[in-house]
């Protein structure tokens, strides 16, 4: 079973990428003791989190960034520079590596366990929605990506996960490719759906949808 944590940044109640990583590390704290299993989920405030590579070598497209007024946050997952925000869920999937793939160097087939459990929530809104491979990992519609993965291993388990991209919004990527993916473009679950509260109520659901699909056997 997985324990679950949703957090959604407000005004009146702001939750920034910094809290999410902290978050995440009392959360994993909680867990070792018992070998247990959770997923965080958050949205977030326009931020573009680096993956861990760009942090370390001071990727000049970070500086670009900054100019735009967002946050940048040097990351800790593999992948390339990636836009969270309002309208996205950050999924951080925090569970014992030998336990969730029967390896204990299975990181690769983690990555592809999270994402084989967010796409049959993605196909509830985008039927044609498919896991791609390649420079081009994560989740595709016909029209862009709509799932990034990246994860980390902390002592025996995997941190960090996804960002299933739900409701398109003008400030939402503000232009940039995907994961740094060039030429590639975002897609949302939700595009073309015009009933903002139908839009608003399942967005909401989506948690709670991919709580379900991870704790499926």
């Amino acid at each position: 079973m997985w324990s679950v944590f949703i957090n959604r940044h407000t005004p009146e109640h702001p939750f920034h990428f910094s809290d999410l990583i902290s978050l995440q590390s009392e959360v994993l704290e909680r867990l070792r003791p018992s070998c247990g299993s959770a997923l965080l989920f958050a949205e977030l405030p326009p931020t573009i989190t680096l993956g861990a590579r760009q942090a370390q070598s001071g990727d000049p497209r970070s500086q670009m960034l900054r100019t735009l007024g967002l946050e940048i946050v040097g990351g800790e997952r593999g992948g390339n520079e990636t836009w969270h925000g309002p309208g996205q869920w950050v999924g951080f999937v925090l569970t014992p590596l030998l336990e969730f793939t029967g390896d204990s160097k299975g990181v690769r087939k983690a990555v592809h366990l999270i994402l084989e459990k967010v796409l049959p929530v993605a196909r509830q809104f985008c039927p044609e929605a498919k896991i791609e491979e390649g420079p081009r990992l994560g989740i595709w519609s016909e029209s862009g990506k709509l799932c990034s993965v990246g994860i980390k291993i902390r002592e025996g388990y995997t941190s960090s996960g996804f960002a299933l991209n739900c409701v398109p919004s003008s400030i939402a990527f503000l232009g940039m490719d995907p994961c740094g993916i060039s030429g590639a473009r975002p897609d949302f679950l939700f595009r073309g759906f015009s009933d903002a509260e139908w839009v608003d109520v399942n967005f909401r659901k989506i948690p709670d949808l991919l709580h379900a699909s991870f704790d499926k056997k």
